[in-house]
């Protein structure tokens, strides 16, 4: 990868991508020329000061804590930040899917929609995005928290379908 550039990694072919958060109009040159014009940050709003999205751009944003332990992660929280990372991503594909460095709250977004999207358990998901993104570390706590909120989710449907 030339140098200066984003290390972005996609997880869903032409659907999902994940890495830090563009820092430069170089950056966002690199995104659009792979096809993206949407995003979703992880991040709060204190770090993105300065951050300024490309005209027609399709943005999300929703703040989720990292290792900073900035609030202890929350359930509801986190089910919403699902939530509205899966509408983004079903209704303004590609999205590139960004928190301050790519490692910790991107990649544990990334898990729980290709455990949505693909229809596979959490650890088979996060097998699969430590496989496409290498630096994917997320917080193992929040790990334990995702796979709940996903087997529940999982077992609704399965009630729905009976």
């Amino acid at each position: 990868m030339p140098e200066g550039s984003l290390p972005f990694s996609w997880i869903l072919s032409k659907r999902l991508a994940i890495g830090p958060m563009p820092r430069s109009d170089r950056h966002w040159q690199q995104l659009e020329q792979a096809g993206f014009k949407s995003r979703f940050s992880c991040c709060y709003p204190e770090e993105e000061n300065g951050l300024i999205l490309p005209p027609g751009w399709s943005s999300d944003r929703f703040s989720l804590p990292d290792h900073r332990a900035q609030e202890p992660m929350q359930r509801a929280r986190l089910e919403l930040a699902m939530a509205r990372a899966e509408a983004l991503v079903n209704n303004a594909a590609p999205v590139y899917l960004h928190c301050m460095a790519g490692y910790e709250r991107s990649p544990l977004l990334a898990i729980g929609l290709t455990a949505r999207l693909r229809g596979i358990d959490v650890l088979a998901a996060l097998a699969w995005v430590r496989r496409c993104h290498p630096m994917a570390m997320p917080i193992t706590d929040h790990l334990v928290m995702l796979e709940s909120i996903m087997s529940i989710s999982s077992t609704t449907l399965t009630r729905l379908e009976d």
